[in-house]
């Protein structure tokens, strides 16, 4: 269905920016966009709805409309959306408009999947919109991109700033909302890649199995509460040392052997070494170490062997291999 839009001058004190048709946290305008609307002015018609209130809410260009009320801008050019245009509609102007130039953060594609379902079956709202979004045709994402549109606003504003990855979102969908709670402050403070995010998660969903508890007993303990204390004077404190303080929890005896082999690696001098590089196997599962040589030609790599020969036969080698 074709969409009728008048193209006029609309003021902005008309335009509600606090309540677009797609929530976006209110940050100030990027000094780029600011600087585009003093020298050109705006070259893309932002779209507005006249709702029932006889006020025009946003369906696109909510930043460009927000800088030029920065810029004291007293009215704008727009496209507006008569009062009977149904939602589905807007909802389309919205993720066409926008899928070409600047996509969408995953708290967008989250919050325009649970509406579109509204309108339109599962199916069509996997192959035909997921890719709009910006995702794969697949239903496993769909069904993340749920949960994660049911998280509470600080999560969203997580995902929205690439802070929160889709899978973790996942996770905590599981939990109660005062674990989920619990669970902020560590997401917020540390910057977690995906992988980490999901270790984090599954080792204190693990933890409080293993123990009986909730998640947000865990994450109450001293333990962990001290790498969020910035006044701590632990300098070193940070996500790594809060994911090994977990690990030893968890897994206290791959921990143990880890710190074991890494002060036998110092004692004979291969923690540091430029050109030797001793591996242990994974999770110290199995039999094989791994043993990386850098050299440049034949007389470095024979004085290297020879070095490897007499370290082999110190005892420390021999502690470190049975661990």
């Amino acid at each position: 269905m074709m969409v009728s839009a008048r193209i006029q001058e609309v003021p902005l004190s008309q335009v509600d920016l606090d309540n677009p048709l797609v929530p976006v946290p209110a940050v100030p305008a990027p000094a780029s966009l600011m600087e585009a609307l003093r020298e050109v002015g705006m070259l893309s018609f932002p779209w507005l709805h006249l709702n029932e209130g006889g006020r025009l809410q946003v369906v696109t260009g909510l930043k460009r409309l927000r800088a030029a009320a920065q810029l004291g801008w007293e009215t704008v050019t727009a496209r507006t959306l008569p009062p009977e245009t149904p939602e589905s509609q807007c909802l389309l102007i919205h993720i066409y408009d926008n899928a070409g130039a600047r996509g969408f953060n995953l708290a967008e594609q989250a919050f325009l999947v649970s509406r579109v379902l509204a309108f339109w079956d599962r199916q069509t709202v996997v192959t035909k919109f997921l890719p709009y979004l910006g995702q794969a045709p697949s239903v496993a994402l769909l069904e993340r991109l749920l949960s994660l549109a049911g998280l509470e606003e600080p999560f969203q504003e997580l995902a929205a700033r690439g802070r929160l990855a889709l899978t973790a979102a996942a996770f905590l969908a599981q939990w109660a909302p005062e674990d989920r709670t619990a669970a902020l402050p560590f997401l917020e403070q540390f910057h977690w890649s995906q992988s980490k995010q999901e270790e984090l998660l599954e080792g204190i969903d693990l933890l409080a199995r293993r123990e009986g508890v909730g998640p947000r007993e865990i994450f109450s303990q001293s333990e962990l509460q001290q790498g969020l204390d910035k006044s701590a004077g632990l300098p070193g404190e940070g996500a790594e040392a809060l994911r090994r303080r977990l690990q030893r929890r968890f897994s206290p005896r791959f921990s143990a052997a880890r710190e074991a082999f890494q002060v036998a690696l110092g004692r004979l001098g291969l923690k540091q070494h430029p050109r030797l590089r001793l591996k242990p196997p994974p999770a110290f599962e199995g039999p094989d170490f791994y043993l990386e040589i850098k050299f440049r030609d034949a007389p470095e790599l024979l004085k290297l062997l020879d070095e490897l020969s007499r370290k082999v036969k110190q005892e420390e080698f021999s502690e470190m291999t049975d661990l």
